[in-house]
């Protein structure tokens, strides 16, 4: 009788997980895997650090690029159209609209600094001509050969996460900015991002994707939110889209990042909060991360955004 106890508290568990997720069929694509009450500030965090990752991306693949392949012209040739990939990430990210006022968030920032906004514009638009004309095809020594403007779009790269960051000073006060629960957002949303980018990078459209969440099958042996061993990962993926790949391990990075910075400590208001949540998520973090480098299988990668870290988010940060 107690063994069926049990079980039936994890179906229970399991069951919840899953109709947390069924509201996602009607959400937009930027609104992903379990929807949250968001605010302004969250949502505009989380696409400020989606920015400075494709930002990131763009500078590792223009100018620290190597290749230790012999097909090195191809995996130039990847690399380039990646890249375009990612500039052109970066402008669709700040024209999406706010789905609280249905303005864009460059407006949104032109409202608080105008001189801010269109430097991001003007730099983004330069920064795709140069990426266009200059991003290397052909390689040298195992490397490939950079563009003779490296130094320009070092400087242009280095200028727009500038203003990404006089964007957030100008929209955001600062407390906001470091509020843990504002932050525990933009974790959940970014650990989103990680899901639907490594779907979309297995092949899978964002449909099946939002469909493989509302009905994903969970095993009851395995998805207690206290087990914090890594499921087993089958043999490695296939990555069909190589710049969504790129995006699901720099959005990892940034989840690092956003919990070393900003998730010290739970909510002071929570007293139920667990007094090791930066370990946890830490591990959960370096959980998919492996997984992910290794190109692991998506279930486990799925298994730990919805069932690992979410639910600790709104366990400990008292998100919903």
């Amino acid at each position: 009788m107690r063994a069926n106890h049990h079980l039936f508290e994890i179906l229970v568990v399991c069951t919840m997980s899953i109709l947390m997720t069924l509201v996602m069929i009607a959400a937009s694509p930027s609104t992903y895997g379990h929807t949250f009450s968001q605010n302004e500030n969250s949502l505009f965090l989380t696409r400020v650090a989606q920015a400075h990752s494709q930002l990131n991306l763009i500078e590792n693949l223009v100018l620290n690029g190597t290749s230790n392949t012999a097909a090195t012209n191809n995996n130039s040739n990847n690399n380039a159209k990646s890249v375009q990939a990612h500039v052109m990430q970066t402008i669709a990210l700040l024209n999406e609209k706010d789905p609280v006022n249905n303005f864009t968030w460059s407006q949104e920032i032109a409202e608080k600094n105008q001189r801010v906004a269109k430097d991001l514009a003007r730099e983004l638009n330069d920064l795709k001509t140069s990426l266009s004309q200059d991003t290397p095809t052909t390689a040298i020594n195992n490397k490939p050969s950079l563009s003779n403007n490296s130094s320009v779009i070092q400087d242009k790269i280095d200028k727009l996460g500038g203003l990404l960051d006089e964007a957030i000073s100008a929209r955001v006060n600062k407390d906001a900015v470091n509020n843990s629960t504002n932050q525990a957002l933009v974790l959940a949303n970014i650990g989103n991002e990680i899901f639907y980018s490594y779907g979309q990078a297995l092949g899978f459209p964002y449909p099946k994707l939002a469909n493989m969440v509302a009905t994903m099958k969970l095993n009851v042996n395995s998805n207690n939110n206290s087990n914090n061993k890594i499921p087993a990962m089958a043999n490695k993926v296939n990555i069909a889209n190589e710049s969504q790949y790129q995006n699901a391990k720099a959005y990892v990075k940034q989840a690092q990042e956003i919990v070393s910075k900003y998730l010290k400590s739970p909510a002071s208001n929570n007293k139920n909060a667990a007094p090791d949540i930066q370990l946890q998520l830490n591990k959960v973090i370096s959980q998919l991360k492996m997984t992910i480098d290794n190109k692991g299988s998506f279930g486990t990668v799925m298994h730990l955004i919805h069932i690992q870290l979410h639910p600790r988010l709104i366990a400990n940060y008292k998100i919903t």
